[in-house]
């Protein structure tokens, strides 16, 4: 009796154990093939207005229909990132059954651009020069309408025939970073306050323009190296001296005029 109660146990177990297996794979199967599993809306989260959220909705439109399982946050940033290249960060939430949730940051806008043709004075912010909207930290040029009371500086891009299209990289950020470095470094130690920043990207140099006089500066020196000259330059030459620039971009000698 024992023995054939202990078969049926077996029996049944196997059968339960066959029939979960069974029917796992049927939900498997299921929610594979499922049309309700497909996504059929991306809800794009902006954290700054100048992003366009039908450009966004355009640009992941290869994800519709796909299954919402194998959509992966790599490849949504991929794709992102090729079509609005200002952007800093991608988060994306899957709402099951079929939705996305895109939150994207873009870089921050560091200043306004305006684009002078190089045998412009220095002095003149420009009245014949294209206004370019506005450049963000990774150098990238932007049309943008900024919020009421919002104030950047300006930078002067000193180059022949350039007509930026926007998501375009313009100036590299490296050498803006190096600026404002230099400029945060002139007004501690200096007590300096820019009126002027122009790049001139060809020759990969920028001049900053403080009390009537232009500083001239490169990506080949570091900031710690032009801001010595600077200082030597300081304590040997009077400053009413220098009528135009001072030109600290040569490692051995310090030019002015």
């Amino acid at each position: 009796m024992d023995q054939q109660f202990e078969k049926w146990k077996k029996a049944t177990l196997l059968w339960v154990a066959l029939f979960s297996i069974g029917l796992f794979c049927l939900v498997i199967v299921l929610l594979l093939f499922s049309s309700l599993l497909h996504i059929q809306e991306i809800n794009v989260q902006r954290f700054n207005s100048r992003l366009d959220v039908e450009k966004v909705q355009r640009v992941l439109s290869p994800l519709f229909d796909r299954h919402i399982f194998f959509v992966q946050e790599g490849e949504v940033k991929l794709l992102l990132n090729d079509g609005i290249p200002d952007i800093k960060d991608v988060r994306l939430q899957k709402e099951y059954p079929s939705k996305l949730s895109v939150a994207i940051e873009l870089h921050p806008i560091v200043a306004r651009l305006t684009i002078v043709n190089p045998d412009e004075d220095e002095e003149e912010l420009t009245s014949t020069g294209a206004i370019a909207d506005y450049v963000t930290d990774h150098g990238i040029y932007v049309h943008a309408i900024t919020q009421e009371g919002e104030r950047y500086p300006m930078i002067r891009l000193v180059d022949w025939g350039v007509r930026p299209m926007p998501g375009e990289a313009i100036v590299s950020p490296e050498m803006l970073m190096q600026m404002q470095e230099t400029e945060t470094e002139l007004r501690k130690q200096f007590g300096h306050e820019i009126s002027i920043r122009s790049i001139y990207q060809r020759g990969r140099e920028y001049h900053l323009f403080v009390d009537g006089i232009s500083l001239w500066f490169d990506m080949r020196s570091s900031v710690e190296q032009h801001l010595r000259r600077y200082r030597i330059f300081l304590q040997n030459v009077p400053r009413e001296e220098v009528k135009q620039y001072i030109d600290l971009r040569l490692t051995d000698r310090v030019i002015h005029r």
